[in-house]
């Protein structure tokens, strides 16, 4: 499909416009802080995390955005990390914003964070309509839209042949969920980390990672767009008992996740997912 008519639904293509010019605002604003300056503390965020500089900057451009298209007549609630859960004029759509995903990333100077934007037309994370990705390190964007697949940098998605698992992903690693969990990645040939639980998901979609193994629960913010990268692409995204990732898109959510490319490898990514999830409670 060519890109210049992709997406084919007006109302799908508003939504990417309007997100795309939002990831716009916010990759300038980010541009603006002194590499030196973006780990100042600011505060704490509705999401629980200390806010800093860079996420506050990129939220408040994303906000500019989202206010002038409430303006031009849409209508939504926002969900985002740091000013949590916002009206404009909801009439069932969401707007699910994480400004920067991978803030500890950003704050050392490690080029994986990202700004995380999805839009859904009802109140479940399987509504996501529109996933947006922009990768703050390398400026690469990546856009789906609900049954029209994936586009990079505005050119359809390519996947890499599946091998696999030669690279598998963790998140949520801390040393105890790790331990507890490599006991059920021996068959994968190397394991990586990467701090950005969304830029996780998306490279699995892509190809350029082979199984991801969520050890500690992630929030709706953190996943919204990038799960619906992963459905597009065609790849599997289960809770920690395997089943099909949902849930109600608010806040509060917290959940665990495998995302595997072949049916095959759920069962040693969600058991991996299971040992970590237990090895944190204790």
């Amino acid at each position: 499909m060519p890109s210049s008519r992709w997406p084919t639904d007006a109302s799908d293509a508003a939504w990417v416009d309007v997100l795309t010019r939002a990831a716009d605002r916010a990759a300038a604003a980010v541009a603006l802080v002194p590499p030196h300056e973006r780990g100042t503390e600011v505060g704490q965020g509705e999401g629980g995390d200390t806010t800093l500089v860079i996420d506050r900057d990129a939220e408040a451009a994303i906000i500019e955005v989202l206010e002038q298209a409430h303006a031009d007549g849409m209508g939504f609630d926002l969900i985002s990390e740091e000013v949590g859960e916002r009206s404009f004029g909801g009439d069932g759509a969401l707007v699910i914003v994480d400004p920067i995903d991978g803030s500890r990333n950003a704050r050392r100077g490690l080029p994986e964070f990202a700004v995380s934007l999805a839009a859904t037309d009802g109140p479940r994370l399987s509504d996501v309509r529109v996933g947006l990705l922009r990768h703050l390190g390398t400026g690469e964007t990546v856009v789906a839209v609900r049954g029209q697949g994936v586009m990079v940098d505005g050119q359809p998605m390519r996947t890499r042949e599946y091998r696999g698992l030669w690279l598998t992903v963790v998140e949520g690693a801390s040393p105890r969920r790790l331990t507890a969990a490599m006991d059920h990645l021996t068959h994968a040939s190397r394991i990586r980390s990467l701090g950005s639980l969304a830029l996780s998901i998306e490279y699995v979609a892509l190809g350029r990672l082979d199984g991801l193994a969520v050890l500690r629960p992630g929030r709706i913010v953190d996943i919204a767009a990038a799960i619906l990268i992963a459905k597009e692409a065609g790849v599997i995204v289960t809770d920690e008992h395997g089943m099909p990732l949902d849930a109600v898109a608010d806040m509060d959510w917290r959940g665990a996740m495998a995302v595997a490319r072949v049916p095959r490898d759920v069962a040693a990514l969600t058991a991996a997912v299971r040992a970590a999830l237990e090895a944190g409670s204790r």
